[in-house]
């Protein structure tokens, strides 16, 4: 088969694409490669999916990237090792001084199938002169958005080459638009201008300023470039709408502002003193505009303020008016169009401006909008931006359809419209189901980059007193913030006015809890004014004049339970994305109030504080960090139960080895766990949640597992993982049973399918888990018990004091070597190993045929060091099986439970199985209880106690 398909790759394609030829007949427009490699690019987060290929033409490789458009190939499954591709439109780069490239658009030819490497390709090497040469611009073969495709001939000069043509042989690393971050360097990007806006000013306090804004469109995508004060006066006037040019850096790459901008892009441009822009005297080859169209009958779909371009027929053209803006005062022109298509659907669209004064399109014609903001206002329109545009019969296949539907039958439809309909934005018009806490953070709420809406009934546990407001504009329906430029003189810049006070408004953030979570939500004004009842002038007076009053105020608006309606949205915080939830909305805002009036109403009786107090908790100082990290932090709310919870004062707590990962940050803490440390414990029942399992009831002392936040006065965790404490059991032995013991369980029943009669081979001998496994094997008639030890001393109380069969010292002996000498070597059927990389051969010799290793840590390390022999897997039948119990769900954990309840309890309480406590600490001493495990010198649990 490779034969027959070699014939088929264009053998010699790289070299011309990137070194220079002279002979035209050897470039191959759409060159047909195997593909050798694929892999994902690693990224920062929420940048966009990248790939990295590695195509073959059997003489070179070459390295390439998928620009974001072509990715369906990956996610479908077409593009994978061996398969082979006809590249339509790519370019030709070098990035850091690597020769890449950049793939716009392909075709997987699936019909040749998928072979391994054809040939042994080498690395293309390149000639010394091309440093000084210009790099490829790109290749297309298809038209795009009023780019005619060229003529054959045209297609040809179009191709990499290395002649000199004017200015573009200066430009020796063009960059696709697309490939374009904050990583790229000595770039140059060949765009053009599909918008321009007029200058824009600012004055504030600490002066003034002007930028400009240009949005660029090359063949891979769009971006926005910003010039501030001396590059708006220096590049305003170079740009012009429609014209390509040449940018090259520096020119800083920064996040978008996706607030201010109707480009698709991650990322924006701010021009430099030093950026070089220069018009390019070749201006084919560059799309002229670039759409997304939203139709007509999706808009009530659509968000409102949503950024969309739509195309239509233009139905009815009104007459200029002009209306004077409420907040400066200042006269605007604006015209209303009425725009159908082929969706059954009007709407009404209004351009300001010298856009409204000079137009002069004649009706029937079709018209693409770009940048047109959606509005709710009586229902669904549409109003032309500033930095939008309008092209009139645009050469695209979306008018000509629309221009032959029209023409056909579409000028005597009646259309719908959609003035007057219910909105996404409006009250009761939108999906706002309501949901528990858990629900919106499970359902992953304000995650996308859609808004979400619910509502959620919840009590306020805590307000948060600092930047509780802010001054605001006195002019009415403004609202701005002001800034105080002289005593007595606040300015506003939206209205061009200076007040002689301020108006304070609240911007709030609160924590609210049910019964499943918690979850902090930002208020505004008239929210505020609910909750603290008062206004935020009132509250800031008294806040500088009785600051305990002002704290009486805040503590009073604790335990208020409301229905808050809430929208959810991705927002951006120093260049991070994250979900920032707001209660309610203008539109939706009377209904809340009368829902959040009736149940302020409430009786104080009736409502149920879930936070009443704040309870203490060894906390880690930056979140991670080394023991000394630790200390005990007095300001950490009390949990609630949710329905199957109870509340457990805790009388002690159990460290574990997977406390002191936690604490540097090396442990996967499943998604249910809270950040706080610990997962065993003791302690007696104070409360429960409403559907708690029967057998338990207030006062009664238990000791149980958690997901997590046992380092704690309270805990709340499921009643299926608690178990009634044994008189015969002390609380700090109790607190050290349940994950020592359900662990050893697990791994030796459920993982490693021990049966008595086996033989077992435990590490870490004298550590927790290994001390309950060898009591557990030799109860359950193991023939025999081998353990691992880092001492004669730990050796010696395993098999003196719990009944091992023999130990080997891992400093000073091969324990593998002694395990097969003492077993003849058959080696033995169950390993339980917390050690990891070091001990993966040694457990692979150890393990006897059909044997089971079971892998519950990796103290030593995760990579496996080189010469690791794998055969005996094979040869031994041997099964490999990492298990972890923190991450099972609580099913699972409860039938452990039950297991320990009905065959392991009984024998702690007769003393079969001994509970073996090293050393118990005031839980203030917590640094010397993590230092003392990370020593490794325990013979078994270290526990803390809090009086």
């Amino acid at each position: 088969m490779a034969a027959n398909v070699a014939s088929q790759v264009n053998q010699g394609s790289l070299a011309a694409i990137f070194n220079s030829s002279e002979d035209p007949n050897t470039a191959v427009s759409q060159p047909v490669l195997q593909c050798v490699q694929v892999k994902p690019l690693i990224g920062q987060q929420g940048a966009p999916e990248r790939f990295r290929v590695v195509f073959s033409d059997i003489n070179n490789f070459v390295q390439s990237m998928l620009a974001t458009q072509a990715n369906h190939v990956v996610h479908d499954g077409k593009l994978r090792k061996g398969c082979f591709v006809r590249l339509k439109s790519y370019q030709a780069n070098q990035v850091k001084g690597k020769r890449i490239i950049i793939v716009l658009d392909l075709d997987v030819l699936e019909e040749l199938g998928e072979c391994d490497k054809i040939g042994e390709p080498k690395a293309l090497e390149f000639k010394a002169e091309d440093d000084t040469k210009p790099q490829s611009t790109t290749i297309a073969t298809n038209g795009f958005y009023g780019n005619k495709p060229a003529q054959q001939q045209n297609q040809q000069q179009s191709l990499p080459s290395r002649t000199n043509t004017n200015s573009s042989a200066s430009h020796a690393n063009i960059y696709p638009i697309e490939a374009l971050s904050p990583y790229a360097h000595k770039w140059t990007i060949k765009a053009r201008c599909t918008s321009k806006p007029p200058i824009r000013t600012w004055h504030n306090k600490n002066g003034e300023g002007k930028l400009f804004s240009v949005n660029l469109l090359d063949e891979s995508g769009e971006i926005k470039a910003t010039g501030f004060n001396d590059q708006c006066d220096a590049l305003f006037d170079v740009f012009q709408e429609g014209q390509v040019y040449y940018i090259t850096s520096p020119c800083r790459v920064n996040m978008a502002k996706k607030q201010f901008s109707n480009v698709n892009n991650d990322y924006e441009l701010s021009f430099e003193r030093d950026t070089v822009v220069e018009k390019a005297e070749e201006q084919n080859g560059v799309p002229q505009i670039r759409f997304n169209f939203t139709n007509i009958a999706d808009l009530q779909t659509v968000e409102k303020d949503t950024t969309v371009d739509t195309i239509g027929v233009l139905k009815e053209v009104g007459e200029t008016s002009q209306i004077i803006s409420k907040t400066t005062s200042k006269p605007y022109d604006k015209r209303d169009l009425t725009l159908v298509d082929n969706t059954g659907y009007s709407v009404k669209l209004t351009i300001w401006g010298d856009t409204a004064q000079k137009f002069d399109v004649m009706p029937e014609s079709v018209v693409a909008f770009k940048g047109l903001k959606v509005s709710d206002f009586g229902g669904r329109s549409l109003s032309l931006l500033m930095s939008g545009s309008m092209t009139i019969d645009p050469d695209i296949d979306e008018a000509h359809k629309l221009k032959g539907w029209y023409d056909a039958q579409g000028k005597n439809d009646t259309f719908m419209s959609h003035q007057g309909m219910g909105s996404v934005g409006a009250a009761g018009g939108r999906n706002e189901a309501t949901k528990s806490i858990m629900q919106v953070k499970e359902e992953n709420l304000g995650m996308s980059d859609n808004t979400d809406y619910f509502t959620t009934k919840a009590t306020i546990i805590y307000v948060k007193q600092d930047n509780v407001s802010y001054p605001a504009c006195l002019s009415e329906g403004c609202n701005k913030k002001v800034l105080e430029v002289e005593p007595g003189q606040w300015r506003c810049e939206r209205c061009d006015k200076t007040h002689p006070k301020p108006e304070h408004r609240y911007i709030m953030s609160i924590n609210v809890s049910d019964h499943t979570g918690q979850l902090w939500l930002s208020c505004f004004d008239d929210v505020g004014r609910m909750i603290m009842g008062m206004s935020a002038d009132q509250l800031m007076e008294l806040k500088e004049n009785d600051e305990r009053a002002a704290g009486d105020a805040f503590q009073d608006a604790n335990c208020k339970t409301f229905m808050f309606k809430c929208r959810a949205k991705m927002d951006s915080f120093q260049d991070q994305q994250r979900p920032t939830p707001t209660t309610s909305d203008t539109q939706a805002r009377p209904q809340w109030q009368k829902q959040c009036e009736q149940s302020a109403s409430i009786p104080p009786s009736i409502v149920s504080p879930l936070y009443s107090l704040m309870l203490r908790i060894p906390d880690i100082k930056n979140r991670t960090g080394p023991s000394t990290s630790l200390f005990i932090n007095p300001s950490t709310l009390k949990p609630i139960p949710k329905p199957t919870d109870a509340i457990v004062k805790i009388k002690c707590f159990g460290l574990n080895r997977m406390d002191l990962l936690q604490r540097e940050g090396h442990y996967p803490v499943p998604p249910q766990a809270p950040k706080t440390l610990g997962v065993e414990f003791s302690g007696t029942i104070e409360s429960f949640g409403s559907d708690a399992e029967e057998g338990f009831k207030v006062g009664d002392e238990v000791f149980g597992l958690a997901y997590g936040g046992a380092y704690a006065e309270y805990i709340a965790v499921s009643t299926h993982m608690l178990m009634h404490r044994p008189r015969e059991l002390s609380w700090e032995q109790a607190a050290g049973v349940p994950e020592t013991w359900i662990t050893a369980t697990q791994a030796m029943y459920l993982v490693g399918d021990f049966a008595p009669g086996k033989t077992i081979l435990w590490h870490a001998g004298a550590s927790s888990v290994s001390i309950a496994g060898i009591q557990l094997s030799k109860a359950d008639k193991a023939s025999a018990i081998y353990v691992t030890a880092g001492s004669q001393e730990k050796i010696d109380f395993c098999v003196n004091e719990l009944g091992a069969t023999a130990g080997f010292n891992y400093h000073t002996q091969d324990w593998a070597k002694e395990i097969l000498k003492a077993t003849d070597g058959k080696g033995v059927d169950v390993v339980i190993d917390f050690i990891g990389q070091n001990y993966f051969q040694g457990n692979l010799d150890v393990a006897a045929r059909d044997g089971h290793i079971v892998h519950l840590g990796a103290m030593s390390g995760t990579k496996l060091p080189a010469g690791v022999d794998i055969g005996a897997f094979v040869r031994k039948r041997i099964r490999f099986e990492g298990s972890s119990l923190r991450s099972r769900d609580e099913e699972y954990q409860r039938k452990l439970r039950n297991t320990l309840v009905e065959h392991t309890a009984p024998k702690i309480k007769d003393g079969s199985f001994k509970v073996l406590v090293e050393k118990v600490f005031p839980w203030e001493d917590i640094v010397e209880a993590h230092q003392l495990m990370e020593s490794n010198k325990t013979k078994g649990k270290i526990i803390c106690r809090i009086d």
